[in-house]
């Protein structure tokens, strides 16, 4: 009777030990804070992957966006995309970020990015497709792939070990390099005027701003 009531003591403690095992990995898996698996790879916080869901979709948009293949007209269509991408991934970080310079510069983005989406919009208007380029779409659909592969990084690996503002700012720095890569193709084959200084102007902008956000890299 008394090897019973061992045994009965031992599994309640056993299963009393399971409970707590489990109960501690619900706790970790519902922060934000970035796991790994049993075999020792990281894996996505729950703040990581609602950061990449606006660029996710985002790029999708991108890849399923028929192209005309007249670079005026696509590239205002593509920039558009772009553009509401990085407005929805700002109102993401606005939820999570906590340095107050990464704040100020999130806060500024988000009203430039309404600017620019306001400022396509009226060049939109005024194009109608005109003689396809072929190279053009084939080296904008480079540049959308590009986007897609920095994606599928940024929720893997050594990326995932970089948390908080951190992560933040590491997905900004793609989306602007992005946005250089899409407006400098454009600058090669457009012709359209506004849309021309539009582009010279993102890729200016977006090259400060890419200084900027490595200043608040630690």
């Amino acid at each position: 009777m008394k090897t019973l009531q061992s045994n009965g003591t031992v599994w309640a403690l056993a299963l009393l030990l399971s409970g707590s095992t489990l109960m501690a990995c619900a706790q970790a898996t519902s922060t934000g804070t970035t796991s790994t698996t049993p075999s020792g790879g990281r894996v996505a916080s729950t703040s990581q992957t609602a950061l990449v869901a606006p660029l996710r979709q985002m790029v999708t948009k991108l890849q399923r966006l028929q192209p005309t293949g007249d670079p005026d007209f696509d590239f205002a269509m593509q920039a558009k995309i772009h553009a509401q991408g990085e407005q929805d991934l700002l109102k993401q970080a606005a939820q999570t970020n906590e340095d107050s310079a990464l704040k100020s510069m999130t806060t500024a983005l988000l009203t430039d990015v309404q600017s620019d989406i306001t400022q396509v919009d009226g060049i939109m208007r005024q194009i109608k497709p005109a003689r396809p380029n072929q190279a053009y779409t084939q080296q904008q659909s480079r540049n959308v792939e590009a986007m897609n592969l920095k994606i599928q990084q940024a929720t893997t690996g050594d990326r995932l070990a970089a948390t908080g503002d951190q992560y933040i700012i590491g997905l900004l720095l793609d989306h602007r390099q992005d946005a250089v890569d899409m407006a400098s193709t454009y600058l090669q084959y457009g012709r359209n005027a506004s849309l021309r200084t539009y582009a010279q102007e993102l890729v200016d902008s977006a090259k400060k701003e890419m200084e900027q956000l490595k200043g608040l890299k630690k």
